[in-house]
């Protein structure tokens, strides 16, 4: 595990400002249910987000795992 992975909730915001804290707290309360506890690294009352998990979790909630071969990106 790479230091640079490791996120607080704030710099998971910074980072990602699509996804509000409000919305990534609820997630973290959540987490049980939704998948997202595999994200977290919890050591005492801190919480931490690795990176490389949130990018994945995110990912698997797309509706289509790949893209159509039409579809040009950048």
């Amino acid at each position: 595990m790479n230091g640079d992975n490791i996120l607080t909730i704030d710099q998971l915001v910074m980072a990602f400002p699509a996804f509000s804290e409000k919305t990534v707290r609820w997630w973290i309360y959540n987490g049980n249910s939704n998948g997202f506890e595999a994200c977290l690294i919890r050591i005492g009352s801190r919480i931490y987000i690795d990176r490389e998990r949130f990018v994945l979790w995110v990912e698997k909630h797309r509706p289509v795992s790949d893209m159509p071969q039409d579809i040009e990106t950048d």
